[in-house]
């Protein structure tokens, strides 16, 4: 048998092994995207507990929070790129390898530098491994109705991961301390090594010579580091946060001309010239930016001014996880049989809602009638938006870009949330020390204050999205 020969059977029996592991490859990408996403709200949960546990002071606990933002959000693009020229199952792997060791290590750790510095490590290894996730979704299902229906789990896995990690990191800390939220990951990871490699595609990177953009790689893991970090000290530390922001854009805008000019650019610029994915990527800036400071504050009221306890405040989110774990899949079928704009607008709206309910709390709401409305309207609406904004941000890519366009869509989910934590966080703040002492009445104002911002910016989103969103036809819609 001649080499050609052999190498087109290996092909052929490789492709058809992908096929029947669909089901298990998209169990496990929406595991480990679940896993990624709750990292985040399990880990505030448990911040007061490793303030004193490990000494970190008020300027330790945010750099757990920091570290873990600046790993991740800086090195998503080299983390797409390395995806689509060395293969995107092998750099899932090594990202979930490093996202363990850290949790691992972050569990046991009993100094601050030491903790600080694996949270890192776990910001780097989601760096690899979303947007390598995200392409092997939009890769693994060529079928437009079948990868819809995929991307709507995926969304919903992605959606919920706060709203599951407040409640988790609320049980984890109760019934077994803080590096309980550390040591969860790890038999997590330890599964799903090898299950990588038993049901994901040895998918090989790109064919011919793999050229490395090193000046886009620096310039762009700089500026999104300074961006990052001056925009998480927006709250305490006007100076040191307009230094960072400053110098992250002028980074970033150094990064936009060596690009332009690259042989094999990190990002090849030319994406921009579609609408669908330039749109879905502005308003995934915007929509999770938003979705994200909501949650967090909604978190922080209901401990802070209300006094509940991390169990409790875990359970009141209880339902904004099931309403994205429904609405996601649902949302994937609706764009199938009407025009995913539809849905991505109808996503937007309900989010807008949600936000603006959440805008009329008091100090002394009934979660039944005050808070809960509010939450489940927010979970369906981000739920359809993030289905049908990555279908947007994905669909028209070539396969050989796919992980540069995940990692594009995810940077801007990071720094959107970034940005709105600090923005959204320090209007709370100023506006409640401007009444006075922190009353929880005054607190609860100051809530309010950021819960209304978050309500102009989902409307101008949702606008924007209805005007500028292209309202292409599904291949179904095509087809009749």
């Amino acid at each position: 048998m001649s080499e050609a020969g052999a190498l087109d059977r290996e092909s052929t029996g490789s492709q058809s092994a992908a096929n029947q592991n669909r089901p298990g490859a998209l169990v496990l990408l929406c595991g480990v995207q679940l896993m990624l996403l709750l990292d985040f709200s399990i880990v505030n949960v448990a911040l007061p507990s490793m303030e004193s546990s490990v000494g970190l002071g008020e300027h330790g606990t945010q750099w757990v929070v920091s570290a873990y933002a600046l790993g991740f959000g800086s090195l998503l693009l080299l983390g797409g790129r390395l995806s689509d020229l060395i293969g995107r199952r092998l750099m899932l792997v090594v990202g979930v390898t490093a996202f363990g060791a850290a949790s691992l290590i972050a569990g046991l750790a009993t100094v601050p530098a030491l903790l600080i510095g694996m949270r890192a490590v776990q910001g780097v290894g989601a760096a690899l491994i979303a947007p390598a996730a995200l392409s092997l979704i939009t890769t693994g299902f060529p079928d437009e109705a079948q990868r819809n229906k995929a991307l709507g789990w995926f969304s919903a896995a992605t959606a919920s991961g706060f709203a599951i990690g407040v409640l988790l990191g609320g049980i984890l800390v109760q019934l077994w301390g803080w590096r309980a939220v550390f040591f969860v990951n790890v038999p997590l990871t330890a599964l799903a090594v090898p299950a990588a490699f038993r049901v994901l595609p040895a998918a090989r990177g790109a064919a011919g010579p793999r050229t490395y953009d090193l000046p886009g790689v620096v310039l762009s893991a700089a500026g999104f580091v300074a961006l990052i970090y001056g925009l998480s000290q927006v709250p305490d530390n006007g100076t040191r946060a307009a230094v960072g922001i400053v110098a992250g854009v002028l980074l970033l805008v150094v990064f936009v001309v060596v690009e332009s000019r690259a042989a094999a650019p990190l990002v090849p610029l030319g994406v921009f010239r579609s609408r669908a994915l330039s749109v879905a990527n502005v308003a995934s800036f915007l929509i999770p930016g938003v979705m994200g400071t909501t949650a967090l504050q909604l978190s922080l009221f209901l401990q802070q001014v209300q006094g509940r306890s991390a169990l409790n405040t875990g359970l009141s989110f209880l339902p904004l996880g099931v309403s994205v774990a429904v609405a996601g899949p649902v949302s994937a079928i609706a764009a199938g049989k009407f025009r995913p704009k539809i849905v991505c607008i109808t996503g937007g709206a309900l989010v807008t809602v949600g936000v603006f309910l959440l805008s009329r709390i008091s100090a002394d709401s009934d979660y039944a009638s005050g808070v809960l409305p509010g939450t489940i309207l927010m979970g369906l609406g981000f739920a359809a938006f993030f289905a049908t904004a990555m279908m947007a941000a994905t669909t028209g890519v070539p396969e050989q870009l796919q992980g540069m366009a995940g990692g594009l869509l995810n940077t801007f989910q990071q720094v959107g949330t970034a940005a709105f934590v600090a923005i959204l966080v320090s209007l709370a703040t100023q506006h409640t020390r401007s009444l006075g002492a922190p009353t929880a009445e005054h607190q609860a104002a100051g809530f309010q204050t950021a819960f209304t911002a978050g309500t102009l910016v989902a409307l101008v989103t949702t606008v924007l999205i209805a005007i500028a969103l292209p309202g292409q036809k599904s291949q179904a819609q095509s087809a009749n």
